[in-house]
């Protein structure tokens, strides 16, 4: 019986030594082999080879000297094709003011005269000596020209040019048999247009000078812009650049101040509508109108009826019939209401 417990101890102890070997030798592999992976890694993209670094900054440095000579050589052989700009022209180059300038191919077998006194430079189709220039002075007449007149006998081309000009113009000055200029067509185009523009530039309107109620009723939807107010028709609440005042359809629709006619147009929301210049900047906007009487243009003077109040639209379905009134100062909405005397 003791020698078996011995021998099962020893057997024991064996495999209890086997099994730490064993564990260390795994253990010791598996950490070898992650220093190694570690390693591979490091090397793959995080390591730094101050070796090319090196070498590339050699090639740079090696790189940038050749740039630096090239540019070198163009610079010079620039200062060169500068410095001889006589080498690239197929003519001799001539300082300013000294007579007409000759080019091959260009002023070939064209002669011109020019003022006595200064020579002629022809082309080589037809070369001139000094000897041959025509000179004003000299005896046996060389001074004059084709027509037999001399130098000082012969007109500047700048008088003719102011000559002709004078002409033109007297030309276009020329009156009709009767006596009378010929009409302006442009004119009579844009006659209405001015008229109209001179007579919105005449008007000069003032908050103090206060504005007409055009329809006599109370107001639906007040003028709202610092709060939003509700809107029946549309069960909401925004803000409102404009005031809309109860009127029966029908009602005739008088002008609140002399104005003029700028704009006469239809909006889904108000219907058809007015827009009246009042000067000074100020406009102001008739809407939901039918039986329009005034025309684009047309002067409109205080509590004249321009139009007459037509049924609601859709927007104002649960307010009813009403008259729209929106003005604006350079484009600013204004209460009109507080204006009204």
């Amino acid at each position: 019986m003791r020698r078996n417990r011995r021998n099962n101890v020893k057997k024991e102890r064996i495999i209890m030594i086997a099994s730490s070997v064993f564990v260390l030798s795994a253990l010791t592999m598996t950490g070898i082999y992650m220093k190694s992976d570690q390693t591979e890694e490091q090397d793959d993209g995080y390591m730094l080879d101050f070796t090319a670094l090196e070498e590339d900054v050699q090639d740079k440095a090696r790189e940038i000297a050749q740039n630096s000579q090239i540019q070198d050589d163009l610079t010079d052989e620039v200062g060169q094709q500068i410095g001889n700009p006589e080498d690239d022209l197929d003519y001799l180059p001539m300082e300013a003011g000294s007579g007409l300038v000759t080019i091959p191919g260009l002023t070939d077998g064209v002669l011109k005269d020019v003022p006595a006194g200064e020579g002629i430079v022809s082309s080589e189709a037809d070369p001139l000596t000094a000897e041959d220039t025509p000179v004003a002075g000299e005896a046996g007449r060389p001074g004059e020209d084709e027509n037999g007149r001399t130098a000082a006998e012969t007109p500047d081309v700048g008088e003719n040019i102011a000559d002709e000009a004078a002409m033109s113009e007297a030309d276009g000055e020329e009156t009709d048999s009767s006596g009378e200029r010929p009409e302006d067509d442009s004119a009579e185009s844009t006659e209405d247009t001015a008229g109209s523009g001179v007579v919105a530039e005449s008007l000069q309107f003032a908050e103090s000078e206060g504005l007409l109620r055009p329809v006599n009723g109370e107001v639906l939807i007040p003028f709202s812009m610092d709060s939003s107010v509700y809107f029946s028709t549309l069960d909401q609440f925004k803000y409102n650049p404009a005031m809309m005042i109860a009127a029966e359809q029908g009602t005739g629709v008088s002008a609140c101040a002399e104005g003029v006619v700028v704009d006469i147009f239809e909006d889904e929301e108000i219907g058809h509508a007015v827009t009246m210049d009042l000067g000074n900047g100020y406009q102001i906007t008739y809407g939901q109108l039918y039986d329009i009487n005034v025309t684009m243009n047309s002067h409109v003077d205080p509590g004249q009826i321009i139009a007459s109040v037509a049924a609601p639209t859709k927007y104002y379905s649960v307010e009813g019939s009403n008259l729209y009134l929106k003005l604006t100062a350079n484009g600013t909405p204004v209460n009109p209401e507080a204006l009204f005397r």
